[in-house]
């Protein structure tokens, strides 16, 4: 009786080492067949720097583009009062998850998170 977890190995048969021996044989024959089919005037790729000039400006347009777009402040739903009775609630209740949310953007984005001004209610 085998032993659970190790794989039973079984003797080749005739008929699988055939079919090992015509995969060997395909792939040697499409290789050859690769080999025979390329030109034989290849060019070798150049790679010179004869477009370093618009590298240049692309990393300068590319910095631009990013110096350019300012960070958006970030307004929560609730004031700092709001926030701060909604962590004493029951964690079943929405305020507590909405209360959690806006803590958590005032952790990631330090700076940038604003709370809702009064007027604004």
């Amino acid at each position: 009786m085998p032993v659970p977890g190790k794989e039973i190995e079984h003797p080749l048969t005739p008929e699988m080492t055939a079919q090992s021996n015509e995969a060997v044989g395909y792939v040697e024959k499409i290789e050859k067949q690769v080999e025979t089919q390329q030109p034989a005037n290849i060019q070798p790729q150049q790679n010179t720097f004869e477009h370093k000039s618009e590298e240049k400006d692309m990393g300068k347009i590319v910095s631009e583009q990013f110096a350019v777009q300012t960070k958006p402040n970030i307004v929560l739903p609730m004031n700092s009062q709001e926030i701060n009775n909604g962590l004493h609630k029951n964690i079943f209740e929405s305020v507590r998850w909405l209360s959690e949310w806006c803590v958590m953007m005032i952790k990631k984005y330090p700076g940038r998170v604003f709370y809702l001004p009064p007027e604004a209610k």
